[in-house]
């Protein structure tokens, strides 16, 4: 179960990896919205998108590796108006 800071050092670590896999936005949000304990890494797809996303994003800590969990949400890019 992840933590606040440790899902947001894994958004920081690889959000580059999944903006090239397809996501148009990436953020951290509380895992119970999601059907998950502590904290998650949510990549947002579009719709039509066909995205290959692992389902867990490792962190290095000073206890050991923490598995934080990946949520692939489909939604359309924002576009100013």
């Amino acid at each position: 179960m992840a933590n606040e800071q440790q899902a947001n050092k894994a958004r920081e670590l690889n959000s580059r990896e999944l903006l090239k896999c397809g996501a148009h936005a990436i953020g951290v949000e509380a895992g119970k919205d999601h059907g998950k304990r502590g904290w998650v890494v949510v990549a947002h797809v579009a719709p039509e998108a066909n995205v290959t996303l692992p389902p867990a994003l490792t962190v290095a800590t000073e206890k050991g590796d923490v598995q934080v969990p990946l949520v692939c949400v489909r939604s359309e890019p924002f576009k100013p108006e």
